[in-house]
């Protein structure tokens, strides 16, 4: 003989307990197999239903109200009047007292000529390599990379000048510009 599935073991147990169930409550559903069905019905009897006497009931008509609301029809009710303040009287007028004195001009000063900025870098700070102490600034240019340590001159006008954390100080060659520096950011 074979051994069963899983799958056969649980379907004989449903119907195990589904002949079990049949065995406990008999043919006819009450339980025992039809002992004291009676007692059962003689309780649930709650005798006739009660009659409504329709005659005897009070009959008061309604009469037609027609300003009353109609639930069949719909309108828009007019917008509410428009109530129009009166605009506050003017204030009084007030002496103008004594005529100001008349403000004397100064000469203009001379004004400075406005301060160029430097230039921004046309290049990216990709990262760098190298040693600690000697670190060698990755730039991108378009589709060139450029290499520079401290010191070295990038382009014509820019020099790196330090490197901080995930940022290139960049420098200027041109005497205008010699004590400015730029934060260049670490492309990402």
């Amino acid at each position: 003989m074979r051994k069963l599935s899983s799958r056969e073991t649980f379907l004989l147990v449903v119907v195990a307990g589904v002949a079990a169930l049949g065995l406990i409550y008999g043919r006819d559903g009450t339980l025992g197999g039809g002992q004291g069905k009676d007692e059962a019905l003689k309780k649930l009897e709650f005798g006739a239903p009660p009659v409504v006497q329709l005659a005897h009931l009070a009959r008061v008509p309604e009469d037609y109200d027609p300003k009353a609301r109609n639930l069949f029809s719909y309108y828009t009710p007019p917008p509410p009047p428009v109530v129009r303040k009166k605009p506050p009287p003017p204030p009084p007028k007030k002496d103008p007292g004594p005529m100001p004195k008349p403000v004397t001009r100064r000469p203009p000063t001379p004004q400075k000529p406005r301060e160029i900025p430097p230039p921004r870098p046309g290049f990216e700070y990709i990262g760098f390599m190298g040693p600690k102490d000697n670190k060698i600034a990755v730039l991108e240019q378009g589709e060139e990379v450029l290499l520079a340590t401290i010191g070295e001159t990038v382009g014509k006008q820019f020099k790196v000048v330090d490197f901080k954390y995930e940022m290139l100080v960049i420098g200027y060659t041109e005497e205008r510009w010699a004590g400015k520096t730029t934060d260049l950011p670490m492309k990402r």
